[in-house]
């Protein structure tokens, strides 16, 4: 079973509201339904617009009620559509001399609630229109009746119609370019393993050499499962995808969204951002705004889904107004610059230049403690005495001592069996020992208590195992040796 951060798995929902409204004064719960939140103030001469979906995609719906973005949200279940009656109580909490506008991500039960209400409700004097957003390109040939599912799409649409309600605009104009915009979007996801519900396991496992191209949001199965390769691999495929199926011109603008399903760290979000730009500069086609955050996610989906949306002068200008948490678009540098500077890193058994690796060896040699005792010549007191000030200098800036469970460890038994070895004039037998002292010492930390570094934040029972820094410290002065004794073998 999955772990989350919930109370009763069945109060999930109310209780993640809750805190959302309890943060927010800006909004409110409806009267008629603790599922339905809206704004607290609102021009009631300006076209409403609501939103809404199962929840677990959080902060879509319900974090985008603001000024300039929407007026009410609808959240039902995990994964689940919220019944028509809670819909048509946001209808009615917010009714409006303009008219309502109800967007809904393109999924069977959405359509038929959201759908239901708005008949409900003009039926008793409303003015409700529906618009669908189904911006899945993953689905080659999707059923006429269904079509495409609804991804991250719907978080531009529903940006561009709040700067529109915002200024006033008719529910005709609002609805007319909600519809322009959903025709001219494209999302495609990938995930390398799909999110789980609260109380329950993964419902679909991807093995580690796997990764899930085109899935939706509740998690369903994608287009297809592809090899897990890198970054730059996943986010080529992935816009070749969008180019083909958008037909993507290099006259035209471009707004993206990069979208974190959930659980992807920004450290890999960068990586992505970084990747997506690169396509772009590769193919010369330019961005005219760029989006990259949490907007729709599937819990905690561990993916993330670009959207494209061919953009016009008035959609990036209703894009470009302010709104009540939205983000501005993020400000590009010249990716061309950056791109050039980037190579590839030879892979192993690729030849080098000889002097490029001494050049990086001396910058090594320069940057460490031990480097001064070098200036001169390399024998057997220069080693020591830079063994010794390395040893004391990780001393006394890193605060460790011989049995803090550190590389101290290690090192210190390297050092003391040298100064020992050559007061006794032992020869080149000396390192042997030095370097046999070293790695006991390393592995004598499996059984030692740390007391400084990482190491000892964490509990007792998770110190089983010798502590790594003092293991690489003992297989790098293996490595010396070795290298040592070969050079001294030629003379």
């Amino acid at each position: 079973m999955s772990k989350k951060f919930v109370n009763k798995v069945e109060d999930t929902v109310d209780d993640a509201l809750f805190g959302l409204v309890s943060l927010n004064k800006n909004i409110q719960f409806c009267e008629n339904s603790n599922r339905v939140i809206h704004l607290s103030k609102f021009n009631s001469k300006n076209v409403s617009l609501i939103a809404g979906g199962g929840s677990g995609h959080e902060p879509y719906a319900a974090g985008y009620v603001g000024k300039g973005l929407l007026t009410a949200a609808v959240a039902g279940n995990v994964f689940a559509s919220p019944p028509s009656r809670n819909v048509q109580a946001a209808l009615e909490a917010t009714k409006s001399k303009a008219g309502a506008i109800l967007f809904v991500i393109n999924y069977t039960g959405d359509r038929l609630n959201f759908g239901l209400a708005a008949e409900r409700f003009n039926a008793s004097g409303g003015n409700a229109k529906v618009v669908t957003v189904a911006d899945d390109v993953a689905i080659d040939n999707p059923n006429s009746r269904v079509g495409r599912r609804g991804l991250a799409g719907a978080v531009l649409t529903i940006k561009i119609a709040g700067a529109m309600s915002d200024q006033g605009k008719s529910l005709d104009e609002i609805y007319e370019m909600s519809r322009k915009v959903v025709s001219s979007l494209g999302t495609l996801g990938v995930s390398l393993y799909p999110g789980s519900l609260p109380g329950k396991s993964r419902e679909t496992e991807l093995s580690n050499d796997e990764i899930e191209v085109g899935l939706g949001i509740h998690g369903e199965p994608g287009k297809f499962r592809a090899p897990y390769e890198c970054a730059r691999k996943i986010v080529t495929g992935l816009m070749g995808t969008i180019q083909a199926k958008m037909e993507m011109k290099k006259e035209e603008k471009y707004v993206v969204l990069v979208n974190n399903l959930g659980s992807v760290s920004q450290l890999e979000m960068g990586i992505v951002n970084g990747e997506v730009l690169r396509w772009f500069d590769s193919q010369r086609i330019s961005i005219a705004r760029f989006y990259s955050g949490t907007y729709m996610t599937s819990l905690d989906g561990h993916g993330i889904s670009v959207t494209v949306l061919r953009a016009d002068d008035q959609m990036i200008e209703y894009l470009n107004a302010p709104a009540e948490g939205w983000t501005p678009a993020l400000p590009l540098g010249k990716v061309s610059q950056v791109t050039s500077k980037v190579t590839d890193i030879p892979s192993s058994g690729t030849s080098l230049n000889s002097q490029l690796v001494k050049n990086c060896l001396d910058d090594v040699i320069q940057a460490i403690a031990a480097s001064q005792e070098f200036n001169e010549k390399v024998d057997s007191s220069s080693i020591l005495k830079a063994l010794e000030k390395g040893n004391q200098a990780v001393q006394k800036y890193g605060g460790a001592r011989v049995g803090d469970r550190t590389m101290v460890d290690s090192l210190d038994a390297m050092v003391e069996e040298l100064k020992k070895g050559l007061d006794q004039n032992g020869g080149l037998d000396v390192f042997e020992r030095a370097v046999q002292a070293s790695v006991k010492a390393a592995e004598s930390t499996a059984h030692q208590t740390a007391t400084v570094g990482r190491a000892s934040y964490t509990s007792s029972q998770s110190q089983t195992k010798p502590d790594a820094g003092a293991t690489a410290i003992s297989i790098w002065l293996r490595a010396f040796w070795e290298a040592f004794k070969q050079e001294m073998g030629k003379k």
